[in-house]
């Protein structure tokens, strides 16, 4: 049985004077569909329900059922095919909730017939349907406020009705009771071809379950449609946003406003709990280009990047922390288009530039113990029976792969920055050094500083990986970081120069742990370390060599 509303205009009379709560009306509510009525407080969905169901006349229009006038159905009528759940208080005296439901077969079986089988089935079912049947035979008078709604509605539903109103019906209710109701009711729609129709202000909810959404805004006007019509619309946020919350459209959610233009992208583990935690904090969360900061979840806490830093973070509360008192400033995290533009022209140089997709299962991580591993490997291939040596040149072979993409990017105005827990490598005979990652990003910075760049490169990513290739065998500091020196010089030599990346290559020999490795002159880099090739069976020295005359 399909519920209309044509031209309705609801309120309240007192004699001869009326006050009009809400006009022009026009909606649907058909069978087998769960209805939702929402708006702000007071914006009348009370009184729309209560004129819906007949039990206040309309000042004008009409309230049809299957396209016939509501009103002119006698009361009984109307009894047996609408049943209400409203906010009134219920007072039931000594009654147990089982004979307060079997109220509900008062339509069918009049004020004097005993109730039959059929109707003590009926009883039985709507107990069964609302979860209320471990306290059936109590009196209701004893029961909590959500036993005694569960209740309410049972009632309703032993009536058989064809229509079912109620009037926020979780009012009572915890939170998994609010949403295991509405998914009854929208079950009892589906299996009973039942039209539901229901107020409520829990919004969120509401809309992820409604098949059928009445919006009723505070310049009365009703807005019908389903949830995904009136959210890509703008038509909830335009009813409850307010200066501290916001309707965020692709969550369903609210947030706070939060500063404008503060925008982060999320990834990783939880990516939805992420952004739901950011955006509540006011934030806004892009899917692609540029963003002000990226949040990768992580097993065990969260990878922070923005204004040029990266921050590891514990857990929930210190990433809210983190979301409230952040300063924004650039540079800012690029987009998906613009890393796999400098990564496109990264490979355009050489096969030994380019990031390569993860096929086939010889990667090895790039953990403690993938580089014990991949230093055994080289070793083998290089003859070696000392450890350091091997370490040593697979440090040099690995930092390379590392260095060369990301100076590619530089003179495109990216940095590039490869996630060192979702980075691999590989060595396979006859070829150089192959590095995969599973999360590329990168920083928009078209003049890039010696900071950023060194932080990325040297402290994300080689320093850690020289810490446990010293870890692993009697590998000097000095040593390794002058590789990293080598491999800087060697990559700015392949790309033949580029402007921003050369300068950002000078600076980087005097910055940090790189400061003391070398000296680059006219007439190339001389290191003041050997990277120990020259100690292998067939090695020679490398065009650095501080050993060379």
């Amino acid at each position: 049985m399909t519920l209309s509303l044509d031209g309705l205009t609801v309120g309240h009379r007192s004699g001869r004077r009326s006050r009009t709560v809400l006009a022009g009306l026009h909606a649907t509510a058909a069978p087998g569909e769960l209805t939702v009525l929402i708006g702000p407080n007071g914006a009348g969905k009370s009184t729309l329900l209560r004129t819906a169901a007949g039990l206040l006349p309309p000042l004008a229009g009409t309230v049809r059922l299957d396209g016939a006038d509501l009103l002119a159905r006698t009361p009984a009528e109307r009894a047996r095919q609408v049943a209400v759940v409203l906010t009134d208080r219920v007072e039931p005296g000594l009654l147990t909730a089982r004979e307060l439901v079997g109220l509900g077969r008062l339509p069918h079986t009049g004020p004097f017939r005993r109730p039959g089988p059929a109707d003590l089935a009926a009883v039985d079912r709507a107990f069964d349907a609302t979860g209320a049947t471990p306290f059936a035979d109590r009196r209701v008078a004893e029961l909590s406020d959500g036993e005694r709604q569960r209740v309410l509605t049972s009632r309703a539903l032993a009536q058989a009705p064809q229509v079912l109103l109620l009037d926020e019906p979780g009012a009572f209710l915890d939170v998994a009771a609010r949403v295991g109701l509405l998914a009854l009711l929208r079950d009892l729609a589906r299996t009973e071809k039942m039209c539901v129709v229901v107020s409520t202000h829990d919004l969120e909810l509401a809309l992820r379950l409604a098949d059928n959404v009445w919006l009723v805004g505070a310049d009365g006007e009703l807005r019908a449609g389903t949830p995904e019509e009136l959210t890509a619309a703008g038509r909830i946020g335009t009813v409850f946003d307010t200066d501290a919350l916001a309707f965020d459209a692709e969550s369903g959610t609210f947030a706070g406003t939060g500063p404008a233009g503060q925008t982060v992208r999320v990834r990783g583990e939880h990516a939805a709990l992420l952004g739901r935690a950011l955006r509540r904090e006011g934030w806004t969360t892009v899917a692609d280009g540029p963003a002000d900061a990226e949040v990768t979840g992580r097993a065990q806490g969260f990878r922070v990047q923005s204004a040029g830093a990266t921050t590891q973070l514990a857990g929930w509360s210190e990433l809210g922390e983190w979301a409230r008192t952040a300063a924004i400033a650039p540079p800012r995290r690029a987009g998906d288009a613009e890393v796999a533009g400098a990564l496109d022209a990264a490979a355009a140089v050489g096969p030994y530039f380019a990031v390569q997709a993860r096929e086939g299962d010889d990667w090895i991580a790039l953990d403690a113990a993938g580089l014990a591993t991949l230093t055994d490997t080289i070793g083998e291939r290089l003859g070696t029976t000392e450890r350091r040596v091997a370490a040593s040149i697979m440090f040099q072979g690995l930092a390379a792969r590392l260095v060369s993409p990301v100076l590619a990017g530089l003179d495109r105005g990216i940095v590039l920055d490869l996630d060192p827990a979702v980075t691999a490598a590989r060595s396979r005979p006859g070829e150089a050094m192959g590095v995969t990652c599973a999360h590329i990003g990168g920083w928009l910075a078209p003049e890039p500083d010696v900071a950023l760049v060194g932080d990325v490169l040297l402290e994300q990513q080689l320093r850690p990986l020289g810490e446990a290739v010293a870890a692993d065998g009697p590998v000097a500091e000095g040593l390794l970081w002058g590789n990293v020196a080598s491999s800087l010089v060697g990559a700015l030599k392949v790309l033949g120069g580029g402007a921003v990346a050369a300068r950002v290559v000078a600076e980087l020999l005097d910055h940090g742990p790189l400061a003391g490795t070398g000296e680059l002159g006219p007439d190339g880099f001389r290191r003041r370390s050997c990277c120990l090739f020259y100690r292998t069976p067939a090695g020679g020295y490398c065009g650095d060599c501080a050993l060379t005359p």
